[in-house]
């Protein structure tokens, strides 16, 4: 057992010297306001020791901390570091310390806007006077940290404040308000499974061990012992034992009741808590009075006390002395019971002559306090005069600043925009110059030459150079050229429109059979010319789209067709519905395309070949039928094999 003890010592002690080492490496590090992340790993390291009892090490660092964090200007750092010297004091029983930090610690939490600190101090403050039997002030700090805590929505935290607040209407016997503030800290530490739950859960019960309801306590001390034990919360578990011994007490079930207390004393021993083993040690003595065996009482009795003694509890001390003149008293030692009695008035006595001197000093420490927060107050307002000053003159410089900038991006935006505007009315005039020598070079080419042709024709039969039965045999000729220029007039016209995007679809519900029929008869002369079958395998097609614009590209894809077939060929319309839509294709068994010449039948630069009679196009007609499916929502897509003929398919959309 000693070798565990020593070498636990060994532990705590290299863990305490690392955090030391720690705080020595990280102090020189922080030197601006940049740096209270390091200054807040700082007071965790300082926490560490306190915590672990190096109380005299972790006031080593106070004025250090403090004097850093003033120079970086961080008031949450310099409230922290305040706080938890108020808890290295507390800790000790220095409550007039305690009470100075505190106050300091809350002047600049409220600097720093931060209610969480502000709910912790008072918290803090509340323990004290707890400590002290001042309840009445005990219960405002705890409603004050109350409000602050319920602020910053920590569930956690309030459900321990709660707990807090019904300890202290428990000790000023406000019963319905103690269990009130109990049940919500067991609300909401049922809600966050917290580990303390059984500690409420002991309270509670004992409030009902006073209310003689000692079934309900019962059955909270078996929860609080089941949850207790789960958590290895074994302080909580002593403290239900504890009260389950009192119980059995008031039942006269001594048995019981010194079974109870003994696991108690073994479960406080266990968690190092001196107080409730002191207090389990002395409960045992009263049972031990009880049933007159008061050589064990008083063996149990004077054990409690020196511990009591050690501790400083007077409560428990002046409890104790009142057991020991009950045991005197029963054995007969009605002398040594006068004593007892005389001892438990004095300590009552300098307990509440300590109480009034305390209450003096803890007056005149606020006092203190108080004007060093108005020196500091004083101090702030100066320097946020001076601040807003500054703001001031910064907002002024840089209001015009912002105003010169703005003037200098308006003037910037304009010519950008100028020059914009420049390059799209040049971009313009290029594509309507294009346009313009592009219709130019087919009007003076492509229609020149048919016109022309068509001319020189009739002349040959107004001059009587040909005769009538010749003449004759060159009007499918002739139809021939007056075809191949109607196509080329209706596809010059409409490229011109789309390329002044004056085209604009109108769709209307049709059946394609129509269009298609109508087509079929016009180019039947031309198809019979070369000897090409036309086959009409569409069923009835309602499609949702402009007429006149199916029209004029079903009339391109088959005049297309027929040029690039040899006598023999077949041109077949096939349709069926896809998706919402109709597709409708244009096959032919003709000379097919070649695989690279696919890609450029629908390029913005036109392409075009001389058909199987040398028959000649200006490559708009394809291009013109690709825009127009477009407008109709519809697509174009092509597929050919070289020598085997070609598939044109077209989609429109499908008449609702």
């Amino acid at each position: 057992m000693k070798k565990n003890y020593f070498a636990l010592l060994i532990l705590v002690s290299s863990f305490c010297f690392s955090q030391q080492n720690s705080l020595d490496s990280i102090i020189p590090k922080i030197k601006s306001p940049k740096d209270t992340i390091a200054f807040d790993k700082a007071t965790e390291y300082l926490q560490n020791l306190w915590v672990n009892k190096e109380y005299t090490t972790a006031l080593s660092y106070e004025d250090e901390l403090l004097m850093l964090s003033k120079d970086i200007k961080y008031s949450k750092g310099t409230g922290d570091v305040y706080n938890q010297m108020g808890n290295v004091y507390n800790l000790t029983d220095k409550y007039i310390k305690a009470f100075y930090n505190y106050d300091k610690a809350a002047i600049y939490y409220k600097i720093a806007s931060y209610p969480r600190g502000l709910a912790i101090i008072n918290n803090n403050k509340s323990t004290i006077e707890q400590k002290r039997g001042n309840f009445e002030n005990a219960i405002n700090f705890l409603h004050e940290a109350n409000l602050y805590f319920v602020r910053v929505s920590d569930s956690a935290v309030l459900s321990s404040t709660y707990n807090n607040i019904g300890n202290v209407y428990s000790a000023l016997d406000n019963i319905e308000l103690a269990k009130e503030y109990y049940i919500k800290s067991i609300g909401l530490k049922r809600r966050n499974k917290s580990k303390k739950l059984g500690t409420t859960l002991n309270n509670l019960a004992l409030l009902y061990i006073d209310l003689k309801e000692l079934d309900s306590a019962k059955v909270l001390l078996g929860e609080s012992l089941a949850i207790s034990k789960k958590n290895k919360e074994t302080a909580s578990v002593a403290s239900a034992f504890n009260r389950l011994g009192s119980i059995a007490l008031i039942n006269k079930d001594y048995q019981k009741s010194r079974k109870y207390y003994d696991s108690s004393y073994l479960a406080a021993k266990r968690a190092k808590n001196e107080r409730i083993m002191a207090n389990a040690q002395q409960q045992m003595g009263l049972v031990a009075i009880r049933t007159k065996n008061f050589k064990e009482a008083e063996k149990l009795i004077k054990t409690a006390r020196k511990k009591l003694l050690k501790l400083k509890r007077s409560p428990l001390l002046l409890a104790n002395y009142t057991y020991a003149a009950t045991l005197d008293s029963a054995r007969g030692d009605f002398s040594s019971a006068f004593e007892w009695q005389k001892k438990y008035q004095k300590l009552s006595d300098e307990s509440t002559s300590t109480e009034t001197t305390q209450k003096i000093e803890l007056a005149e420490a606020r006092f203190k306090s108080e004007m060093e927060q108005l020196q500091l107050i004083d101090e702030q307002e100066k320097k946020q005069r001076h601040n807003e000053e500054e703001l001031f003159n910064y907002r002024v410089f840089t209001y015009i600043s912002l105003a010169i900038s703005l003037i200098i991006l308006v003037f910037l935006a304009y010519i950008v925009k100028s020059r914009r505007e420049r390059k799209r009315y040049v971009k313009e005039l290029n594509e309507s110059n294009q346009v313009k020598n592009k219709l130019f070079s087919i009007i003076s080419h492509d229609l020149k030459n048919e016109i022309h042709g068509l001319d020189s024709s009739l002349n040959l039969l107004k001059d009587n150079t040909i005769s009538t039965e010749e003449f004759k045999e060159i009007v499918p000729l002739l139809a021939n050229r007056t075809h191949q220029t109607s196509i080329l007039l209706n596809n010059l016209l409409n490229w011109s429109k789309s390329q002044m995007k004056e085209l604009n679809a109108k769709p209307t519900t049709f059946d394609i059979n129509e269009v298609i029929s109508s087509k079929f008869t016009f180019f039947k002369p031309k198809a019979r010319q070369k000897n090409i079958k036309l086959t009409n395998r569409l069923d009835p097609t309602m499609v949702f789209a402009d007429k006149d614009m199916f029209a004029i590209v079903s009339q391109n894809l088959i005049a297309n067709a027929i040029k690039f077939c040899n006598p023999g060929d077949t041109i077949t319309l096939t349709s069926k519905e896809k998706d919402g839509h109709y597709e409708i294709c244009f096959e032919d068994t003709g000379v097919g395309i070649a695989q690279e010449n696919l890609d450029k039948l629908f390029a913005e630069d036109t392409f075009t070949t001389t058909g199987t009679q040398q028959e000649t196009g200006t490559g708009l007609g394809l291009r013109i039928c690709k825009e127009l499916i477009e407008l109709n929502d519809g697509e174009i897509a092509v597929k050919s094999i070289l020598g085997q003929g070609s598939t044109f398919c077209i989609t429109l959309p499908k008449a609702t």
